[in-house]
């Protein structure tokens, strides 16, 4: 597990969206290292973090513990985005942790749109017949053979139950223009999630953090101080 490391403090863990290595914090790391422990990871299949098989979130989630183990953190503070979200779910629900930040989160399996169900019909009628189309997302098609194994995993593993029972008070932050995972998958996230709050940033897409930096830190920052009842 390849990781940035800086400051120091009580601990935040940096995770990662799908296709995305820890680099792409490091706005949200100079924000924070001058009061924060701050550790932002390669998730495995990303960056320096390689993997040989493909790696399901549950797996993924143990790994992040025996990770968070080994650092001997106590009470971690986490901030995940998109993906990285669903192995948080699986990871709150069994381990403690202090705070958890949810960012364009990930992780309610949502009804196919009409336009997805006619695509998958022809991808099949024509896989029946010997000829594979290329076809699928830009993240399943940038991605290896072990990652498209993780990444249809991912999709279809709804953890709904999991974020039942995640007791850690949580904040969510979702893009209004979030095309991705939109907003209403965050309200229904709020719903589940007992101790959480939503907000949303208006004009924002898939990275708020990255488009609307100065508002974000000043949001993460404020709900990182804010004393837990």
């Amino acid at each position: 597990m390849y990781y940035i490391e800086k400051g120091s403090g009580d601990t935040v863990i940096l995770l990662h969206g799908w296709g995305q290595t820890k680099e792409t914090f490091n706005t949200i790391i100079d924000n924070l290292k001058d009061n924060y422990h701050v550790i932002a990871i390669d998730l495995p299949g990303f960056g320096e973090t390689e993997i040989g098989l493909p790696m399901d979130l549950y797996m993924v989630s143990e790994l992040l513990h025996k990770f968070v183990v080994c650092m001997n953190i106590k009470k971690p503070i986490f901030l995940g985005h998109s993906y990285a979200a669903r192995i948080l779910g699986i990871y709150a629900s069994k381990y403690e942790v202090s705070k958890l930040i949810i960012v364009s989160g990930a992780g309610i399996k949502q009804k196919l749109s009409m336009k997805n169900r006619i695509k998958i019909r022809i991808y099949k009628f024509f896989k029946k017949r010997n000829i594979i189309l290329k076809t699928g997302s830009v993240d399943y098609i940038n991605s290896d053979n072990v990652k498209r194994v993780m990444l249809v995993n991912a999709i279809n593993t709804d953890i709904t139950k999991e974020l039942k029972t995640i007791k850690a008070p949580t904040l969510l932050i979702y893009g209004s223009k979030d095309k991705v995972t939109p907003l209403s998958l965050g309200y229904k996230m709020k719903e589940l999630i007992e101790y959480s709050e939503l907000i949303k940033l208006d004009g924002c897409g898939h990275f708020p953090y990255i488009e609307q930096p100065t508002i974000f830190n000043l949001i993460i920052n404020s709900f990182l101080v804010s004393e837990v009842v």
